[in-house]
C-alpha cells in the first residue's frame, strides 16, 4: 500500500503517526507546507506562497495535484480539517481519510457559517474519519458524515512508558509539576502561571514548575514570570526529544493542563501512565479520562484560584493519593495503548483497499 499523508510535519503528532506506518513497511510519502521533525517517510516540503493561513493551502493545491499524479498513492490521509484536511478534499483523491485532532472540529466549525461548511464539505468527501476522543466522535457526527465512517482510536502512548514508580515527594527535595502543551491560548498556561504565587505562599517544599513546549505566547509568559516573581520557581525548556520527555515524565510529580477545548490529550495520557497525579481543566476531553478524586483532580477552566487551591491540596495529601498511579496505568492499558489503536487504525485503512 502507498499512503500519501498530507499533515504539518513540524508536529509530534505527525512523526508518531507516519513513521508507525513506514515501519509497518507501507510505502509512504508526505506533503507540507511545514518543514519536518525528522520523519522516515518521503518527504514532500512545498514552500507557503503567502503568509495568510486559510490561502497558503489553497494555493498550494496544484502542487498536490501533481504529487498525486506523479506518486499516483492507493490512498491519502489528510490531517486536520481546515488546512490539511480541505486541501485532500479539494484534490479529490480517493479513497481519502480524514484524521480529526480536535480544535479543528471543537473550535473552528464554531467560528463562523464558512468555517462549519468548510469543515462539513472536507468530511463529506472522507471515506473514513478518526477521531481520538469520544467528544470529538460527537462533534463530527453533528457534521453529517455517516457514522459508519467515523472511528475512536485514541492516539495513546507507548507501552515502554508505563514504568512502576515507587518514589514519593516526602523522599524528593523538590516538588516537580509539569506542563506538556504548547505556549497557544487555547492552552491558558496564563493560568497556571498565575496560581503560582498562591502556592508558593501555602507550601514550604521547594517547587519546580517545568513547562514544556514552545508556542507564540512564550515571551508573554516569561515576563508574566518576572512580574509575579516566580521566575526562578519556574522553568521553560523549550522543544524536547522524545527521549528526553521520557526522562522529564519520570521526574515529575504532577501534571497540570489548563487547556479550554482538548480531545483526547496524548501529554496527559502520558502523564498518567508515567506516574504523575493529573490537575486538569474541568472539559469535555480530559473528563473522558479523569474522574475527580478517584484517577485525578479536575478545576473550573480559567481558574486560577481554584487551581492553586488544588495543588496545594495534592502536595499536602501526596502520600494518600499515589494510589492513582496504579488505577491510571490500569486505563491507560486498557482503553490507550498506541500500538493497539493504530493497528485499528491501519486495519480500517487496508479495508478501504480491500486488502
Amino acid at each position: 500500500m502507498r499512503i500519501l499523508f498530507l499533515s504539518d510535519a513540524s508536529s509530534l503528532h505527525t512523526k508518531r503517526w507516519v513513521d508507525y506506518f513506514v515501519d509497518r513497511g507501507y510505502e509512504s510519502y508526505l506533503f507540507s507546507l511545514e518543514r519536518s521533525q525528522g520523519t522516515k517517510a518521503k518527504e514532500i516540503f512545498i514552500s507557503a506562497k503567502t503568509r495568510f493561513s486559510f490561502l497558503k493551502y489553497l494555493l498550494a493545491l496544484p502542487e498536490l495535484k501533481n504529487t498525486i499524479e506523479k506518486i499516483k498513492p492507493d490512498l491519502v490521509n489528510a490531517h486536520f480539517i481546515p488546512n490539511y484536511g480541505f486541501l485532500g478534499a479539494l484534490a479529490k483523491k480517493r479513497p481519502m481519510v480524514v484524521s480529526t485532532w480536535g480544535s479543528d472540529v471543537l473550535i473552528s466549525p464554531k467560528k463562523s457559517v464558512f468555517h462549519k461548511l468548510r469543515a462539513k464539505y472536507t468530511l463529506s468527501k472522507a471515506d473514513l474519519i478518526t477521531c481520538d476522543g469520544v467528544n470529538l466522535v460527537e462533534e463530527v457526527s453533528k457534521l453529517g458524515p455517516e457514522k459508519e465512517k467515523i472511528i475512536f482510536a485514541p492516539m495513546g502512548i507507548e507501552q515502554k512508558l508505563l514504568m512502576k514508580r515507587e518514589d514519593s515527594i516526602e523522599d524528593k527535595e523538590k516538588v516537580i509539576i509539569l506542563s506538556l502543551r504548547s505556549l497557544e491560548p487555547v492552552y491558558d498556561l496564563k493560568t497556571m502561571i498565575k496560581s503560582i504565587p498562591l502556592i508558593l505562599k501555602k507550601i514550604n517544599k521547594k517547587i519546580k514548575f517545568r513547562i514544556v513546549g514552545e508556542g507564540s505566547q512564550k515571551k508573554e509568559f516569561m515576563d508574566l514570570c518576572l512580574n509575579l516573581n516566580v521566575e526562578k520557581e519556574v522553568e521553560f525548556k523549550g522543544r524536547i526529544s522524545r527521549e528526553e520527555l521520557e526522562d522529564v515524565l519520570h521526574k515529575a510529580d504532577i501534571y497540570i493542563s489548563t487547556s479550554l477545548s482538548d480531545s483526547t490529550s496524548v501529554s496527559l495520557l502520558e502523564a498518567m501512565a508515567s506516574g504523575l497525579v493529573p490537575v486538569v481543566s474541568d472539559i469535555p476531553g480530559n473528563r473522558e479520562w479523569i474522574e475527580e478524586g478517584v484517577n485525578g483532580f479536575l478545576f473550573p477552566a480559567g481558574d486560577y484560584q481554584a487551581l492553586a487551591q488544588r495543588i496545594i491540596w495534592v502536595i499536602n495529601n501526596f502520600e494518600d493519593i499515589v494510589k492513582l498511579r496504579g488505577k491510571n496505568q490500569k486505563i491507560i492499558r486498557e482503553k490507550a495503548l498506541w500500538e493497539e489503536n493504530m493497528e485499528i487504525v491501519e486495519r480500517r485503512f487496508m479495508e478501504l483497499l480491500k486488502i
